[in-house]
């Protein structure tokens, strides 16, 4: 199919060296906008598992005060590391300005001691984006991502990984996992360890998910985006945030509607425009509405 045109090119490409330029095709031309959405609010909710994580993303206060500016910077971020790639110039002052950021905000919490200096937390949300989509679909009954994209999806998490720090200096040196299935073994086991249930926890999530119901969805609709987001989460940390977890039948619900995306994603047209761009014009046409 000669709409599909960015298979063809990364079948053309070696993982082990074009890593980056694979990455860039898929999420650029072929990663919707409220896909982007679906990786990091579910994303964010799991990283909060530990009570730190969550005391540490309430302290901050964007994701409950700031929560479309918090989505647009989370965004930038992404684009940088995923479309640009981690060593393009973009990429690098998206690693030199997360890592000020960080700095800044362990300077201004001294309530919440080592908050940014555990390693698990450095690693979890990489490995989280690297694996995100393949866990989604084969959660779905739908064929997993391929070999080749599982070794370009690793480099890139360990790449980016290198890059950053936490309060006691660079991680460059810091052991990530090994390879995709050394990645999801370490997710696996994060997610495995006890939780105990917080208040940070519960408000920031609650936000998060009215936020993403809010901003993708009709009025008539958001209870289909709250779903979507506890489902996309996961029963148990849905539960862990107490955000509740959809009837049997919502849940049927939500997955036919997955795997509808999915499959149509599949043989509809690559984006010609990359993310970035279509970002930038959901944004302008939202600002737009508000100063109507």
């Amino acid at each position: 199919m000669r709409w599909r045109w960015v298979d063809r090119e990364i079948d053309r490409l070696d993982p082990d060296v074009d890593w980056e330029r694979m990455i860039s095709l898929h999420v650029g031309h072929q990663v919707p906008v409220l896909g982007l959405a679906m990786m990091v609010y579910p994303g964010t909710m799991r990283m909060m598992q530990p009570a730190a994580g969550a005391e540490t993303l309430a302290a901050t206060g964007k994701l409950v005060r700031h929560r479309d500016r918090r989505f647009d910077d989370g965004n930038q971020y992404l684009t940088a590391w995923l479309v640009d790639g981690v060593s393009s110039a973009a990429g690098r002052r998206a690693s030199e300005r997360l890592n000020r950021v960080h700095h800044a905000a362990d300077r201004a919490t001294p309530h919440l001691p080592g908050n940014f200096d555990r390693l698990d937390d450095f690693v979890y949300p990489l490995v989280l984006l690297a694996t995100s989509e393949d866990r989604l679909r084969t959660s779905l009954g739908l064929p997993p991502t391929g070999e080749r994209m599982k070794i370009a999806w690793h480099r890139w998490a360990q790449t980016l990984f290198r890059h950053l720090e936490r309060a006691s200096g660079p991680l460059a040196d810091e052991a990530f996992p090994e390879d995709w299935h050394a990645m999801t073994e370490f997710a696996m086991t994060f997610d495995a360890r006890p939780y105990e249930p917080t208040p940070a926890g519960h408000r920031v999530a609650a936000a998060m998910s009215d936020h993403f119901a809010a901003r993708w969805f009709p009025a008539p609709l958001r209870w289909f985006g709250r779903d979507l987001t506890r489902y996309l989460v996961g029963e148990r940390v849905a539960r862990l945030h107490r955000i509740g977890w959809p009837s049997p039948w919502r849940v049927r619900l939500v997955r036919l509607a997955l795997r509808s995306a999915f499959r149509a994603q599949a043989v509809l047209p690559d984006y010609r425009t990359p993310l970035p761009v279509r970002l930038r014009r959901v944004r302008e046409r939202r600002l737009s509405r508000r100063t109507r």
